[in-house]
């Protein structure tokens, strides 16, 4: 018996592991951009959101340049910190820009 040439059972299809659809992307750039804005309008700088959150700088700018799939928890935390009352009020600021 041969295994398919992906080396997967059933012949799933390839894909990478934490590979975003495009559609997603775009969102985690727009949330990375509001955050990033949000930051600039407070004239904070993400060492300051980092230390108010508890998140890591690092996790922090990877969101920011859309890199990151962040989770609710963390995004929540975020918008808490920047004075927003939930990460539903945050995001609802998508829509606004």
């Amino acid at each position: 018996m041969s295994l398919p040439t992906n080396g997967k059972k059933n012949g799933a299809p390839n894909s990478r592991a934490g590979q975003v659809a495009r559609s997603d992307g775009a969102l985690l750039r727009q949330i990375g951009r509001l955050l990033h804005q949000t930051l600039y309008e407070q004239k904070r700088p993400v060492e300051w959101l980092s230390f108010k959150s508890g998140v890591a700088r690092s996790t922090i700018r990877e969101i920011i340049a859309g890199r990151s799939n962040p989770r609710i928890a963390t995004l929540n935390a975020l918008a808490r910190s920047l004075g927003f009352s939930d990460l539903i009020e945050f995001l609802n600021q998508l829509r606004k820009t």
